[in-house]
């Protein structure tokens, strides 16, 4: 039997400083965009009342609060599909997640990558259509959830989202900036990708093990 390497040393773990660092970047993000999607709905457009006794049910007062919670949940939603996708690798961009792939050239190159994990692709498929029996099936959204459905917030939703896979894209930007930079001064100029050099055998699938 032939000889393979292991894609990760046993005595590294999982949780890299890297990675723990992402999960807070990525957390404070998704808080920060949610917390501003529900001021938006019951402030920004609403007129600022949360109601009273919202919390146990359907009262007079609490159709912009039940609203504003439905926009929280479709945005969350929305970001932890997109996430998915987007912690793949932690510094390649979602465009380019296989860089020595010929369709990785196209502007449609994403779409072969995420045709190719095709457990993952119908997992977020799924994630995004179970989300629209939980806001607009009578007794689910009103009694269990505590919101309702939502119309023009999907709007808020939509530019959220833009924003957050931007904010995601632009943080992974900086960090292979940032390893470049090292990577040249630990070699004194040299060119050599750090990425490339120690993680592409385990991400590139035509890479000799």
């Amino acid at each position: 039997m032939a000889k393979t390497d292991n894609p990760r040393q046993l005595k590294q773990g999982i949780f890299t400083p890297e990675l723990l660092l992402d999960m807070v970047v990525y957390g404070v993000w998704m808080s920060a965009l949610c917390l501003s999607s529900f001021v938006l709905v019951t402030h920004g457009f609403g007129n600022g009342s949360l109601g009273e006794n919202c919390n146990n049910g359907y009262f007079d007062g609490c159709q912009t609060v039940f609203r504003a919670r439905a926009t929280v949940f479709a945005c969350l939603t929305w970001f932890a599909l997109f996430l998915a996708w987007e912690i793949r690798h932690p510094r390649r961009s979602f465009f380019r997640m296989q860089p020595h792939d010929k369709h990785s050239l196209l502007l449609t190159g994403w779409m072969y990558d995420v045709w190719r994990n095709r457990f993952l692709f119908w997992a977020v498929v799924a994630g995004f259509v179970t989300i629209f029996p939980t806001l607009y099936i009578p007794v689910i959204d009103l009694v269990i959830f505590k919101h309702e459905g939502i119309t023009w917030e999907w709007g808020i939703v939509f530019i959220e989202t833009v924003v957050f896979f931007t904010g995601i894209e632009a943080w992974k930007w900086g960090k292979r900036v940032y390893f470049r930079r090292s990577e040249r001064k630990a070699t004194g100029g040299s060119t050599v990708d750090l990425e490339s050099r120690v993680f592409g055998p385990y991400y590139d699938a035509d890479a000799p093990r």
